[in-house]
């Protein structure tokens, strides 16, 4: 049986570039062209919670409006219960239960990746002998 000398060769494992980027980015901080950033140009928790709060009054500005042009009703039936709703209501409740849905699982998985990891960090204190 013949083996192709290509899958012999070892190639070295090279990082994704955007992981040596970042490490980058995160260990010299952000810098503008004529030096380190000024006092005023430096991110901080207060500015990015004014952000969140200007991204949310639009969001909800935007909710509003759908609700205020959809307001004809419409019948709906969900499993065994019926009735009338505006239209924005029976969709934005749609919306809701499909959010809430797709954060139990997130949650789960990342309930899940942390036992994993506090298992493999058990498993590596375990495996170390202590050092004296």
């Amino acid at each position: 049986m013949k083996v192709a000398k290509h899958h012999l060769i070892k190639k070295p494992f090279l990082a994704p570039p955007f992981t040596i980027t970042a490490v980058m980015a995160e260990s010299t901080g952000p810098e503008t062209e004529t030096g380190p950033p000024l006092p005023g140009e430096r991110q901080t928790r207060l500015s990015g919670a004014w952000t969140a709060l200007v991204v949310g009054i639009v969001i909800l500005v935007v909710i509003l409006v759908f609700i205020l042009q959809n307001l004809q009703n419409v019948e709906v039936h969900f499993l065994f219960l019926q009735g009338q709703l505006p239209l924005a209501v029976a969709l934005l409740f749609a919306m809701v239960l499909g959010a809430v849905v797709v954060l139990t699982f997130g949650a789960f998985r990342i309930l899940q990746l942390r036992l994993v990891a506090r298992r493999a960090r058990r498993q590596d204190k375990q495996a170390s002998p202590p050092a004296e």
